[in-house]
């Protein structure tokens, strides 16, 4: 799991706190909230669909006015032969995949009246009628499939699919729920130079000890709720998703934190438009975040995602997010409030399953922020490489299986102009880059404990900007 994995899931509170001015103050934030989501999306709370329509694909890639002209064709076969089950049932694939869900149901049902009995004619039938919102007629036939004499071993597997999908359904109402609860401690907690020296426009400085990196342990509490509601249109939902995070810091206290996000909006069943397993989300954000005790920012703004199973074992998953954030000057930060505008981001992950116990994934990650001074605006582009893999417990008493992730990844940051503070000519550039490993112990089903690790390097041009972090966590989860 991956700060863009984080990016995706619509929890980036602080992607904006990168600044010089504040970064030795801000940039920890980020990355204790990245540790928290990391634990909190690790205990899968993501659903993917079950039910599949993978029996049209060789058909599916051709061009409508091509399947058109096969309906056609098919139709006026069908007309000369009524008995011509083969083409009869051509005829039904190929209007459904024209979204002629009507033509492809006489047909099939005209079928059964010639051929009653045939698993694979009720399968389709379920699928068709499912397709359109009549969850109860599509059991009918999906019941009828699977008691057919003889089933074939995909039909019953399509099948129960779909059937456990009608079931899900008819409770209009899904309740998910997370917490996690832990220790971690950081060598370098407030991400400052790891050096007292630095250079400052042309100049040589001394830090004071307390501005540069400090070691600290801090105590955190987070939780994800998600919430839908079944809009009875074809699949469509209504979601919300809240996620919430608190920390306290050992020595640096005005690294305390506390922040929360809600996203709101539905979520659109693409079956209608034969984009099997996939969905689409809009929501509205709202989003705020406290600093040493005292408001810091809080944003607004609006973002579609894509969920969709591109094959059986490949899952893409991608947003576009647009947030207008507003900051709050306090003794701590006096110039904050220079960072009110407006920031865009998109990010995708794309993972693939290998075997049923290894999965693999690629981030992308691009984003602009927008302020008043132009050496805070900036724009980054990352990405990176992950793993998760499952194995038997070694412990005979806990019987479920244990995870190992892992994760690099790199991101590229640009600022708009120089810091008149810093360096009159040169504007930041900052890479960075992090190794992460994570494993996860369920003790139970409900319950597992978990153990990361992480190292993160930032190299910049700017001296007050570089600097490395090695942290190590320990956390306690609950689910719902």
């Amino acid at each position: 799991m991956s700060v863009l994995r984080w990016f995706l899931a619509g929890d980036e509170f602080l992607a904006g706190v990168r600044h010089t001015s504040c970064v030795k103050f801000c940039a920890p934030v980020l990355g204790a909230l990245v540790f928290a989501i990391f634990v909190l999306l690790t205990t899968g709370l993501a659903r993917a669909q079950t039910a599949t329509d993978d029996g049209q694909t060789q058909t599916q890639t051709q061009a409508p006015e091509t399947l058109a002209a096969r309906q056609q064709m098919l139709l006026e076969v069908m007309l000369a032969s009524p008995d011509d089950l083969d083409t009869a049932f051509e005829y039904a694939m190929v209007s459904s995949l024209l979204g002629d869900y009507e033509a492809a149901i006489s047909t099939l049902e005209r079928m059964l009246i010639y051929a009653p009995g045939l698993p694979r004619v009720q399968l389709e039938l379920g699928v068709l009628y499912f397709r359109l919102g009549s969850r109860e007629t599509a059991k009918f036939y999906f019941q009828e499939a699977i008691n057919s004499p003889n089933v074939p071993a995909e039909v019953e597997a399509r099948v129960q699919a779909y059937l456990t999908t009608i079931s899900d359904q008819e409770d209009p109402a899904d309740f998910r729920a997370a917490v996690v609860t832990g220790v971690r401690y950081q060598t370098n907690a407030n991400a400052a130079p790891g050096s007292r020296r630095v250079d400052l426009n042309g100049g040589t400085f001394l830090l004071d000890d307390t501005a540069t990196g400090q070691a600290d342990t801090n105590a955190f509490l987070a939780g994800r709720v998600q919430g839908s509601y079944d809009l009875g249109l074809q699949g469509d939902l209504l979601e919300a998703d809240l996620i919430f995070y608190s920390a306290r810091y050992a020595d640096i206290v005005r690294l305390d934190t506390a922040l929360a996000e809600l996203t709101l909006g539905p979520s659109i069943n693409l079956e209608r438009i034969d984009w099997d397993n996939s969905r689409l989300s809009l929501y509205a954000v709202a989003a705020g975040v406290r600093l040493n005790h005292a408001n810091y920012n809080g944003a607004l703004g609006f973002g579609a995602r894509i969920v969709s199973e591109v094959t059986p074992t490949m899952l893409l998953d991608a947003k576009a997010e647009w947030r207008r954030r507003w900051y709050n000057d306090t003794a701590e930060f006096p110039t904050v409030s220079d960072r009110n505008g407006s920031f865009w981001r998109l990010a995708a992950t794309l993972s693939r399953k290998m075997s049923p116990a290894v999965t693999v994934r690629a981030l992308l990650l691009a984003d602009f922020e927008e302020t008043k001074q132009e050496w805070t605006q900036s724009w980054e582009l990352g990405g990176g490489i992950g793993a998760t893999v499952q194995f038997a417990s070694p412990i005979e008493k806990l019987r479920q299986p244990w995870s190992l992730d892992l994760e690099a990844g790199y991101i590229y940051r640009s600022y708009e102009g120089p810091d008149p503070l810093v360096d009159p000519v040169l504007a930041q550039e900052d890479q960075e880059g992090w190794l992460r490993a994570g494993l996860s112990v369920p003790l139970r089903n409900d319950f597992a404990i978990g153990f990361t690790g992480e190292f993160r390097r930032q190299h910049s041009n700017y001296d007050l900007a570089t600097y490395s972090n090695t942290s190590a966590l320990i956390s306690l989860t609950k689910t719902f």
